[in-house]
């Protein structure tokens, strides 16, 4: 497996995370009043997805996808080299389109993320 192969997977980590982050806002509902609290839970769960999506790649990354080293040891270590780097890139790439998305839908449940 290419690095490159690692960067594509881990942003496709990322937008699955996007993805459950956008269903689980748009299931919290409004609250009516003067000091509704939806918007602090759909923040919420965005940061514990984001804390949560580079924990998932790296340790998919990490224990499943990894070449065998006993085949080739320096696929391996270029593999191994590789994951805190992807695993780090789809952590920015979902805080960029998460902010993306919350200015696009800003009057709408995605909004309350940032």
């Amino acid at each position: 497996m290419t690095s490159i192969t690692n960067y594509i997977i881990s942003i496709i980590f990322a937008a699955t995370f996007i993805l459950i982050a956008a269903v689980i806002a748009n299931q919290i509902k409004f609250e009516g009043g003067a000091n509704p609290k939806d918007p602090s839970k759909r923040k919420m769960w965005f940061w514990i997805l984001a804390i949560l999506n580079p924990i998932a790649y790296f340790l998919v990354g990490g224990f499943v996808l990894v070449p065998n080293p006993e085949d080739d040891q320096m696929v391996y270590d270029a593999y191994m080299a590789v994951v805190p780097f992807a695993t780090a890139a789809g952590f920015v790439a979902y805080i960029l389109i998460g902010f993306i998305l919350s200015k696009i839908f800003k009057n709408g449940k995605v909004g309350n993320w940032f």
